[in-house]
């Protein structure tokens, strides 16, 4: 099962790569242009104390091997699950003010 693995973990990489350079665009899309350089910052910051504090996660092991993994792909799943809460913004005129956000649709 090394090979099942190693593709599983290269995957994975591959995502995170993936959502790491999206969020930058999208969090840029949803916040307005009064607020969008602060929140794009306070987003960046945020991303970043998580690859902090992921490679600890391994330390989970001494209570269970699994538990790694389970905390991992749980809150990935929720974080893909409350993504969908997010407002579509295609096709839609980026927000100047916080009254132009407050009629932003989702």
């Amino acid at each position: 099962l090394v090979v099942l693995s190693i593709t599983f973990e290269m995957m994975g990489k591959f995502s995170v790569s993936t959502a790491f350079a999206v969020v930058y665009a999208y969090t840029a899309e949803l916040y307005p242009t009064v607020l969008r350089n602060t929140a794009v910052g306070a987003c960046s910051t945020a991303s970043r104390i998580g690859s902090l504090i992921a490679p600890y996660f391994i330390y989970l092991r001494t209570y269970s091997v699994s538990l790694p993994y389970i905390l991992v792909g749980s809150l990935t799943a929720l974080t893909g699950l409350l993504s969908l809460l997010l407002p579509e913004s295609f096709r839609m005129p980026l927000p100047d003010t916080i009254s132009h956000m407050q009629s932003f649709p989702g």
